[in-house]
């Protein structure tokens, strides 16, 4: 189980990486990025999971980190949750990632961005522990 759960968020937090490095890069989730002005870019990781995912939050931060400092492009600051993990709203500029109950519902994780033009502006990660 926690392996399916380290993975889940793994993947989830990956997309939200999705912003082009270089102009020959194809990383990203539709085309649609974080607007920067240079590199690393640090992506800010709202904290609203509770203590069964902090763990994972904290190595999915790590390992996206290193990842960035080998290519220069990339690197991830968890900071203090900013909403209710039950409603998990978006903050600006940054992914609150929450974990609560959200039913039995067919998934066990959800990652949702909103955009202007083909800037991600903001965006959740939710963990369902139903």
């Amino acid at each position: 189980m926690k392996t399916k759960m380290m993975m889940v968020l793994l993947l989830m937090l990956s997309a939200f990486a999705a912003f082009p490095g270089l102009s020959y890069a194809t990383h990203s989730w539709g085309g649609y990025h974080w607007a920067r002005t240079s590199n690393p870019f640090t992506v800010k990781l709202g904290d609203d999971v509770s203590a069964v995912w902090d763990d994972y939050l904290w190595t999915a931060s790590n390992d996206w980190s290193v990842s960035g400092s080998l290519d220069g492009v990339l690197d991830s600051d968890i900071v203090l949750g900013g909403t209710n993990p039950k409603r998990c709203r978006p903050t600006g500029g940054r992914v609150e990632v929450c974990s609560s109950t959200y039913g039995k519902n067919g998934w066990l994780g959800l990652a949702q961005i909103w955009v202007s033009g083909l800037h991600i502006t903001q965006a959740v990660s939710k963990m369902n522990l139903a």
